[in-house]
């Protein structure tokens, strides 16, 4: 990060002289998936802002997205949006993104009432001067460290509204940790999805039951192929009682979710 600082300063001395424009902040997310293991997982993501508009998602999907301009099919094979999120403080709403067996499902929502507690504590990060907030947001607690000297009230996931981008934050456990490593003037637009199924959240909840329990229920019915191999590597017919099992034992594993209250409670 510090080799990006005197480019962070340049585009921060000129912030007021180019509203309107977009602006990329990128992320170093660390994650437990499982909460039972001290393993964890490392996910590049990016935030792109312009005005009232942001959106949240992974490296890896923008590199996709890149790859589309030249490739079509590329996109329709890109599955990485965990965590990704749009906010449009117009229209006062967030929205969130899944992808459950084949389908793609947007669950959107009211703009979240973030109960922040800003605490007169600072301190440097990168030679950042950041201020210290606190919150609880959906089982977790949060401690975030935003710079007022950024004027973009955003921050990774659903985070926003301090008086400053957030520059780190993570949960009391450090089961997720974001942390600010650049920023950058874009050209471009804020892309917002639009090839996605939208549900409730009700919806939502029976649409990962019911994948829990018949994960493999496509395959079966010849909408996708799965080609299983043996040891010898001749094609074998997949045994789906065991695949089924398999999945199973992965989801309840996968119990570390960040909405931590909104977790699905499988048998």
């Amino acid at each position: 990060m510090k080799k990006n600082i005197l480019t962070f300063l340049f585009i921060l001395s000129c912030l007021t002289a180019f509203q309107g424009q977009t602006y990329r902040i990128y992320y170093q997310m660390t994650y437990k998936i499982d909460s039972t293991k001290n393993e964890s997982a490392n996910k590049k993501m990016l935030l792109d802002v312009k005005d009232e508009i942001s959106k949240f998602y992974s490296y890896d999907l923008y590199h996709i997205d890149s790859l589309a301009i030249h490739n079509l099919d590329v996109r329709t094979k890109a599955a990485d949006f965990d965590f990704m999120i749009t906010k449009n403080k117009k229209e006062n709403k967030i929205e969130k993104y899944y992808i459950i067996g084949l389908d793609r499902y947007s669950l959107k929502e009211d703009w979240p009432k973030l109960d922040w507690k800003i605490i007169e504590e600072t301190k440097n990060i990168d030679n950042i001067n950041c201020q210290k907030a606190t919150l609880h947001y959906k089982g977790r607690d949060w401690i975030a460290w935003f710079a007022k000297e950024i004027p973009f009230q955003e921050g990774p996931y659903v985070f926003n509204s301090l008086p400053g981008l957030i520059i780190d934050i993570r949960d009391s456990g450090n089961n997720y940790i974001f942390t600010m490593t650049e920023l950058k003037k874009d050209n471009g637009e804020v892309n917002m999805e639009t090839d996605f199924i939208p549900v409730t959240q009700k919806q939502l909840n029976k649409l990962y039951e019911d994948y829990y329990n018949d994960p493999y229920k496509e395959l079966k019915a010849g909408k996708a192929v799965m080609k299983v191999v043996d040891e010898s590597g001749r094609v074998v017919t997949p045994n789906f009682k065991q695949l089924t099992e398999f999945k199973q034992k992965q989801l309840k594993n996968n119990n570390n979710p960040i909405e931590l209250s909104e977790a699905i409670k499988y048998p």
